[in-house]
């Protein structure tokens, strides 16, 4: 019996593998440090004062309205500050959880690609075999994930949402088609995005799409998945995840909310540099690069492989090495 095969048999196996993961990564002394530079006590502070003011759907901070992000990172918050106390173990606990939520989710996805052995096999337990436990633990113990795991901003939020959309998305595209379980997937997807919208805004749906579409082409799969994915309903739940809160706060606010958030936390952003955040064209790789330290050294070998990788149209299971490309 190989290792993935004792983990299907036994999930327990994979339950302590995450949760240990996760306490090592993330929920280890979460609370030990103070708020970490300007930007953490600005999400912290406005989670409190929504417990202050009780008002869920305008964040303010030091009674100013702040429209940078939407309001899913605060209403966690506020969970953890009425389970935990208003501490930075309660400000920081979302983060935690949602990057134990996509380590586990990659774990479960990786035991879908791995291809069972043949049983004259199955005592050599090869490094494939491994491959859930080595590749979760390359997830959790990067330095970008250690850093944004143990904080209070949203960024960890944020990458559960759109990483857990994808890895979603990859598991409904190797479900057997028109069934119940590729369904399900796909419908996780588009919650994941509307969860997403609700964390950081329009990106959450342009970039997974992207992603999406892009995957399709490397694998010859765009008209079959155009078929497959359920988009009228996906779309809907979507809709309803997230666009009830823009449209109270909008009811609330009116072009206040709609320039702050829309024009210069989402436009300006993207069309030029605001909060002094300027850097060349290739900052983002050295950035992901140094982030993604000590793994990171093999990045190139695995772009190649990559690139390289030559699959069958049909075997879905082979085609994860080209979402990561498509990601990347």
């Amino acid at each position: 019996m190989d290792w993935v095969d004792r983990t299907k048999r036994l999930p327990w196996i994979a339950i302590f593998w995450v949760l240990l993961l996760g306490w090592i990564a993330f929920f280890n002394q979460l609370g030990n440090t103070g708020l970490l530079d300007e930007t953490e006590p600005l999400f912290v502070e406005a989670a409190r004062q929504m417990t202050v003011t009780g008002d869920w759907i305008t964040p303010y901070f030091n009674g100013v309205t702040r429209f940078d992000k939407p309001p899913l990172i605060y209403w966690l918050m506020v969970i953890g500050f009425k389970i935990f106390g208003t501490n930075e173990w309660g400000a920081r606990m979302p983060s935690a959880i949602a990057g134990t939520a996509l380590v586990g989710l990659l774990f479960y996805t990786l035991t879908q690609v791995v291809k069972p052995q043949a049983p004259a096999e199955a005592t050599e337990e090869p490094p494939a075999n491994l491959l859930p436990y080595m590749g979760s633990g390359i997830l959790a113990l990067n330095l970008q994930m250690l850093f944004f795991g143990r904080t209070g901003y949203s960024d960890m939020l944020l990458n559960a949402c759109f990483g857990g959309a994808l890895l979603a998305f990859f598991l409904g595209y190797l479900q057997p088609r028109r069934s119940w379980a590729m369904k399900g997937w796909y419908w996780g997807f588009f919650a994941l995005v509307g969860l997403g919208i609700l964390t950081k805004g329009p990106v959450a749906v342009v970039l997974p799409l992207a992603i999406v579409a892009f995957f399709t082409f490397l694998t010859g799969n765009f008209q079959r998945l155009v078929v497959e994915l359920p988009w009228f309903s996906g779309s809907f739940l979507a809709g309803a995840i997230a666009l009830p809160w823009y449209w109270a706060v909008y009811q609330r606010n009116g072009a206040a909310f709609v320039n702050a958030f829309f024009g210069f936390h989402n436009m300006e952003r993207f069309t030029q540099v605001v909060n002094q955040h300027a850097g060349p064209w290739y900052y983002h790789f050295v950035v992901l690069g140094a982030g993604m330290l000590p793994w990171s050294v093999a990045l190139p070998a695995g772009l190649l492989y990559a690139l390289r990788l030559k699959t069958d149209r049909d075997d879905r299971r082979g085609h994860l090495g080209i979402l990561a490309l498509a990601w990347f």
